[in-house]
């Protein structure tokens, strides 16, 4: 690999990279550590109000984790191992829930099983109260589910086929199969994807926040804190207690992540088919995925529904009235559109250049590098939300908008996966192109330009798309960043669920969707399908 102290455009260039990274990552967080100060830590830590909440958010996490990876292992079992029929549709529907924010399913729960929910009122007669540790494990359970299930397939198709037919060949039955070549080999890479589905369930505000009610849990905590009492070190306080679980969690990931070197087999494996498993499998899985698949047509289905009706589920009218809500107020949506497009550009783009200096050009420091820019994927949305409200909320940076900030805050919360997508698309090129290039005079950055550049544009786009879903999407990132004028989407959804204006929250909740989808199907129509979404792993 080339050295780049020999060229002063990349010092440069790379000195800038990580100028931004260490302003726009590292200067947050840091700041939301030591706003409290020794004292503040000491006497909030004391009154012991955190404590409930830190069990609440473990029990929730234990409880959705395991029902959530439960689901996920099925349908990844069944998309990679049976030869159940209308595997395109069940693919497309599990990844539906990845294109909306996740705190949608507590919506679509409360319309659907509700004190006057369509199931639970009007088709059974109950009045059920869903608020608690109950619902949320449910709502938790749906929403997150689909993360399990792309992280477990992607295991599962990595595992050897060669070793499971060889078995097969010797006389072992499929459950023996299963039991003692499937499951060992892929042991470390399920253990880190139920850790990840945990990471994610146990920084979920959005639906603890809808349907926890008195269940209080640690995000839904510190938002608490700073909007009902202003109370910006405690709120510190608690995201940082919430941030020591999530790293201990992505830590642990990371450690077991360290044992795939068994799992993933290089060479032929993928040219052999792998052993067919029982009819009774098949059908299992058809019948597992189908339910699942209605639960999750039913949530968006209700979503859909209650945006075009009077008033769901009393009234069924048809009307577009609350689109016509939605365009009079009109600047969430186009405040989404604008920003979540100008940090998903700016986002892959510097995710990009980054990926090319760490990973093809020697310079010392690049791994606390590598590590910056994926250390967002660990930390907590809401404990990133605060960062940037203490660190930007001084006098001397009045001069920086709103709007710039929100996309700034998208751009860098979103490193991680444009960043691994980078990566993954550099680790697919010869070194020898971009060395020949170089050897012939041209320098880093001109190789990269005129030989990389064009050749990653699956891995570009990859990062794009994927940035403007989670930025379209987010919730907890901006929650303490807006202003009226700033508003975006979910912000908009957000309150007015919390006003129960159900048919503006339900149209606009449609149109991010509709647009998540829009993008990610020109995007995919445009690269010929070389485009998904960049799982963080």
């Amino acid at each position: 690999m080339r050295r780049i102290s020999r060229e002063p455009s990349v010092v440069i260039t790379l000195a800038l990279l990580v100028g931004l990274m260490f302003a726009f990552i590292i200067y947050p967080q840091v700041q939301v550590v030591l706003v409290p100060g020794l004292g503040g830590y000491v006497s909030f830590l004391a009154e012991q109000t955190w404590v409930k909440p830190f069990f609440n958010s473990l029990q929730v996490m234990c409880l959705s984790t395991t029902t959530a990876v439960i689901l996920g292992f099925i349908y990844a079992y069944a998309m990679v191992y049976s030869k159940m029929p209308f595997k395109p549709f069940f693919r497309v529907i599990g990844v539906l829930p990845l294109l909306s924010p996740p705190f949608v399913v507590a919506a679509s729960y409360i319309l659907l099983f509700g004190p006057r929910g369509v199931i639970s009122y009007f088709v059974f007669g109950q009045s059920p109260n869903i608020l608690g540790l109950g619902g949320l494990w449910g709502v938790q359970t749906i929403a997150f589910f689909p993360f399990a299930y792309q992280l477990i397939a992607d295991v599962l198709a990595r595992s050897d086929a060669r070793m499971e037919q060889a078995a097969r060949n010797l006389g072992a039955g499929p459950w023996q199969v299963f039991r003692t070549i499937t499951l060992p080999m892929a042991r470390p890479g399920l253990l880190a994807a139920i850790l990840m589905t945990a990471i994610y369930i146990v920084e979920d505000f959005g639906n603890p926040a809808l349907i926890a009610g008195q269940f209080t849990v640690l995000p839904t905590q510190a938002y608490g804190l700073i909007s009902g009492f202003g109370d910006v070190s405690g709120a510190s306080v608690v995201s940082t207690i919430l941030l020591l679980l999530a790293l201990a969690l992505y830590i642990t990931k990371t450690r077991i992540e360290g044992q795939r070197s068994y799992v993933t087999i290089s060479g032929r494996a993928g040219t052999i088919p792998r052993p067919p498993v029982p009819m009774i499998v098949n059908v299992f899985c058809f019948v597992a995925c189908s339910l699942l698949a209605i639960l999750i047509l039913m949530v968006y289905g209700v979503l859909f529904v209650s945006a075009i009706v009077e008033v769901f589920p009393v009234k069924w009218t048809p009307t577009f009235k609350h689109f016509e809500f939605l365009t009079s107020n009109i600047t969430p949506m186009q405040n989404t559109l604008v920003y979540g497009t100008v940090a998903a550009i700016i986002c892959a783009l510097f995710a990009m250049l980054l990926g090319f200096l760490v990973q093809r050009r020697e310079w010392r420091g690049k791994r606390v590098v590598d590590f910056i820019a994926i250390m967002p994927a660990a930390v907590p949305g809401i404990f990133f939300g605060i960062g940037y409200a203490t660190a930007f909320n001084q006098p001397w940076l009045d001069w920086i908008d709103r709007g710039a900030l929100i996309t700034i805050s998208m751009i860098f919360w979103n490193i991680p996966v444009a960043y691994q997508a980078a990566i993954a698309g550099l680790q697919q090129i010869d070194r020898s192109l971009d060395d020949a290039a170089t050897s012939l005079g041209a320098g880093s950055l001109r190789a990269f330009r005129d030989i990389l550049f064009p050749m990653l544009d699956g891995a570009l786009l990859t990062g794009f798309v994927t940035a403007f879903v989670r930025a379209v999407t987010t919730l907890s990132v901006v929650i303490f960043l807006f202003t009226p004028s700033t508003t975006v989407a979910t912000i908009k959804i957000f309150q007015l669920i919390n006003d129960f204006m159900w048919g503006g929250a339900t149209a606009f909740t449609v149109s991010v969707v509709g647009v998540a989808v829009l993008v990610l199907v020109l995007v995919w129509t445009i690269s010929g399908r070389r485009v998904g979404l960049q799982r963080t792993q």
